[in-house]
């Protein structure tokens, strides 16, 4: 058992660039705090009852969890929602596929489906909700280098923003994004080769082969653990099980 007294002293580094990202942990004696075994029958449950496509897709938790301000009050007025953010400070932001507005509610906007949006222009591919959109953004930002070799034969389609489309956007951002300044000092990073050199603003192509990419590994990942659900379940534990060569 790990102590959190003067026996067990630990420390943080300063963080000079990037963001830091913290894991809270926390330990029980009490088997009814075991959050393996509860994991398990959710994923046994989820698993069962979901076929491989649609549980691919990500689910927004509850909006209050996607909402940061600088003394973390809930209060719409100073802040921002983290996933807008991230889109926002890597360069994009989001057209909403159905009809809505400043007003809309932000728990109903997170499970909308929703368009890219770069500049002026809107990529013609709709993604799930905003959380789909945003795990491939990152994907493409993890692993742009190696898609940059796999863009040679993709076509996709790209639309000019009407004013309506733009005013609805800037007014969403008023809302979902009004402290820029504090989204930016948050989720600060060091631009890429690719993003150094302008190739990665230079078209759409490697958004839409991330696409595609990230369905796979997100698909590679799910037969994983319908793999390994099995072990999990006769032992009641999360545990990386060896795979046969």
């Amino acid at each position: 058992m790990y102590t959190a007294d003067d026996r067990n002293i630990h420390s943080v580094d300063e963080i000079t660039d990037g963001e830091r990202l913290t894991l809270a942990l926390w330990f029980s004696r009490d088997g009814s705090s075991d959050e393996d075994t509860k994991l398990v029958s959710l994923l046994s449950q989820h698993l069962l009852y979901k076929n491989i496509a649609s549980s691919l897709l990500p689910l927004p938790a509850s909006s209050n969890m996607y909402w940061f301000s600088q003394d973390q009050a809930s209060n719409d007025q100073f802040g921002f929602n983290i996933c807008w953010a991230r889109l926002h400070i890597l360069g994009y932001d989001i057209y909403f596929s159905q009809d809505t507005s400043c007003d809309s509610d932000v728990s109903e906007l997170m499970l909308k489906p929703v368009h890219l949006v770069r500049g002026a222009e809107l990529l013609d591919q709709e993604f799930a909700n905003i959380l789909h959109v945003l795990q491939v953004v990152q994907f493409f930002c993890w692993k742009e280098s190696a898609l940059q070799t796999n863009m040679s034969n993709i076509d996709c389609k790209v639309v000019k923003l009407s004013d309506e489309q733009i005013a609805k956007i800037n007014g969403l951002n008023s809302v979902l994004l009004n402290d820029v300044d504090l989204a930016s000092r948050i989720f600060c990073r060091r631009p890429s080769n690719l993003e150094e050199n302008g190739s990665i603003y230079s078209n759409w192509t490697g958004i839409v082969a991330a696409i595609a990419a990230w369905e796979d590994y997100v698909l590679k990942l799910n037969k994983q653990i319908h793999f390994q659900l099995p072990y999990w379940r006769m032992q009641e534990s999360l545990y990386n099980v060896q795979l046969d060569a």
